[in-house]
């Protein structure tokens, strides 16, 4: 910083000047000088007591912090000015009854067939959910084919049935068949996540997913499960009070690991998914996410001492009864709806707003109460109606978190160049699904 002689204006490159070199001496040392600020963005001198170069807008005391951060700024709010943002309608404008005509011949069929039809019942049931789903008025594309999926589900049935076999009858089989799915089991995860983008499809242009069986490797072992039994390991020395080592493992395992892992696992999907030539950004920290699971936690925790306190003190005149003993657990189950509404609302929220695929950035606005509110609201429908109110309870919620998920643009949509994509196997979705294997946001 420098400052200049109001004597003979000559700049002197100090920060507390009371002597200039033409000899004027500060009668007042903290009489007010005219700051002079010099911009190595555009090489000029602001005479200004602002932080911010008069001519190009650099935050000059961010530069001294961080140049690169303070250019980049410099550069978005440039780009902003030229480029306006502007919101792209997101609509999911399915009809219960419409979808309840498929989902019932789509039940009936895979039943009458030993579920042979559930592969053509999941490519009816995708396409009626991305031809309704309109961004900008234009519908989304679900280009899968029921050959290649009941293929994979072949597949994932006789995998399952290995293990089935192997865990209770030919159980020295139990190894093998462990060891292979954990060979198997990052492969899955990557041929999951690449079937589900190259058969997704927006404006004739499909979506890719580019991540490799070595990154999966990475997060889902030396970033998750090694670390894990390595943590269940080291509590071992409680060995003389197990509660207190089981409690204090999974703590550490639930609440401090897999938050941090969730973000990983997060941003290896996101940042090898790509629309066009736009590859996908995903910049949450793990912080962020355990703020999440701990609340989420901290809410769990209150309502088992709640069970606890209402079982001690009210129900504990009736012990021959059942019915104290099923009201009192009422608030845990309240309280896992709760947490569960929680994490999915505030995770995605997160998630979404975080994410970024070229000139689009995305706003999830989900409410945890009002989540809640509608899984309670589904469940009650369900079991009222005997099953038959699914598909209303499918569309009411996918009707709410599309009218919480907005879209905004930076650029035009017509910037997105398309990409050269081959075909993916259906066999490692069809075991994502069989697995339930989660790759969503």
């Amino acid at each position: 910083m420098a400052w200049k002689c109001p004597e003979c204006g000559r700049i002197e490159f100090s920060d507390a000047m009371v002597r200039c070199t033409c000899g004027y001496e500060l009668e007042d040392p903290f009489i007010k000088l005219t700051r002079v600020s010099f911009c190595p963005d555009c090489f000029q001198y602001s005479y200004t007591d602002q932080d911010f170069c008069e001519k190009c807008g650099l935050n000059l005391t961010l530069y001294r912090l961080n140049p690169e951060a303070a250019r980049s700024s410099l550069h978005a709010s440039k780009a902003g000015m030229t480029e306006p943002t502007r919101e792209l309608t997101l609509k999911f404008n399915g009809s219960a009854r419409e979808y309840f005509r498929i989902w019932i011949v789509n039940l009936c069929l895979s039943l009458l067939t030993l579920g042979i039809f559930s592969a053509w019942a999941k490519v009816r049931k995708k396409r009626y959910f991305y031809s309704h789903t309109l961004i900008d008025g234009t519908p989304f594309q679900y280009l899968g084919r029921p050959i290649p999926i009941l293929k994979g589900r072949i597949i994932a049935a006789v995998a399952f049935s290995a293990y089935y076999l192997s865990n209770h009858i030919f159980t020295s089989f139990l190894p093998y068949v462990l060891v292979a799915g954990t060979v198997l089991a990052p492969w899955v995860i990557v041929r999951s996540a690449a079937f589900n983008a190259r058969y997704s499809a927006y404006r004739n242009m499909t979506f890719r997913f580019d991540g490799g069986y070595g990154g999966a490797v990475k997060q889902l072992y030396a970033w998750g499960l090694i670390p894990a039994v390595i943590i269940a390991g080291s509590f071992k020395g409680l060995s003389r009070y197990p509660m207190t080592a089981v409690v204090a493992a999974a703590f550490t395992i639930f609440g401090l690991l897999f938050p941090w892992w969730i973000k990983r696992f997060k941003g290896f999907i996101i940042g090898h998914t790509s629309y066009g030539d736009r590859k996908g950004e995903f910049s949450a920290t793990g912080g962020q996410f355990f703020k999440i699971y701990f609340s989420a936690g901290l809410l769990l925790f209150l309502a088992a001492i709640l069970v606890g306190i209402l079982e001690v003190t009210i129900f504990s005149f009736s012990k021959e009864s059942q019915v104290p003993a099923l009201l009192g657990s009422i608030p845990l189950y309240v309280g896992y709806v709760l947490a569960y509404a929680y994490v999915k609302a505030r995770g995605s929220n997160l998630s979404w707003n975080q994410t970024r695929l070229g000139p689009l950035r995305f706003e999830s606005t989900l409410r945890p109460r009002a989540l809640a509110k509608l899984y309670l609201t589904n469940t009650l429908a369900i079991i009222a109606s005997v099953g038959t109110l699914i598909p209303w309870a499918v569309m009411r919620t996918l009707k709410y978190r599309a009218d919480n998920l907005h879209v905004l643009l930076q650029s035009e949509l017509t910037d997105f160049k398309g990409s050269e994509a081959g075909d993916v196997r259906a066999i490692g979705e069809e075991l994502g699904d069989f697995f339930d294997v989660d790759l969503s946001l």
